[in-house]
């Protein structure tokens, strides 16, 4: 059985939601961030970065939820969670999956590690401000892309909005989606209505 280890408010997120949307069985393995559970050698010896998530799936370690999503989806043969490839909007819809990580991601994590992660003698504002201005333009770029849309690739939900709808969870932990961004909060709850989402962070 495919086994997903999990902490509250990680990647992790992604990698269970993803499950849920593709009828998955999976069991879920939590570890304890204050006990430092993710830094015992049973685990190195899955996620040799001490990171979350990872899954094993028979004799298969994979970390970095991007890659995990990824294979999660082509051995299902989902093709109802991303466009055909080689199209346009397979290549818009990977876009935005990159984007979710490598840009919008980035931002997001330096607030949380400047804002609560850190000792707090180790936190620079400067940092967090410059994050959080990175951040409102990450979702700019968002609200502009959601005009007239359900989804980031149309009206068909996607592991773009999977990969984002996670950003989102967070930013709004930090405050970050506010009214400013109309079309950014309808397009959070349409993501949070959905069973997967709900199951992911409970």
């Amino acid at each position: 059985m495919l086994t997903i280890y999990h902490g509250a408010n990680t990647r992790s997120v992604r990698v269970i939601w993803l499950a849920e949307e593709l009828g998955l069985s999976y069991e879920i393995k939590t570890l304890q961030f204050l006990k430092k559970e993710h830094k015992e050698p049973t685990y190195l010896a899955i996620n040799p970065l001490g990171k979350l998530p990872a899954i094993q799936d028979g004799d298969l370690h994979l970390y970095e939820s991007g890659a995990i999503c990824d294979y999660l989806i082509a051995k299902a043969g989902a093709t109802h969670l991303e466009p055909e490839r080689g199209t346009s909007d397979y290549g818009l819809c990977r876009q935005w999956v990159y984007f979710a990580e490598a840009t919008l991601m980035a931002s997001i994590g330096a607030i949380a590690q400047h804002t609560m992660l850190r000792p707090e003698e180790d936190r620079i504002p400067q940092v967090r401000d410059e994050a959080i201005e990175s951040t409102a333009k990450g979702l700019s770029i968002l609200e502009a892309a959601l005009k007239d849309k359900e989804y980031l690739c149309g009206d068909t939900f996607s592991l773009a909005d999977i990969m984002t709808g996670y950003d989102l969870h967070l930013a709004n932990m930090f405050g970050q989606v506010t009214d400013a961004y109309p079309n950014l909060k309808a397009y959070q709850a349409r993501l949070s209505a959905r069973p997967g989402f709900q199951k992911a962070v409970a």
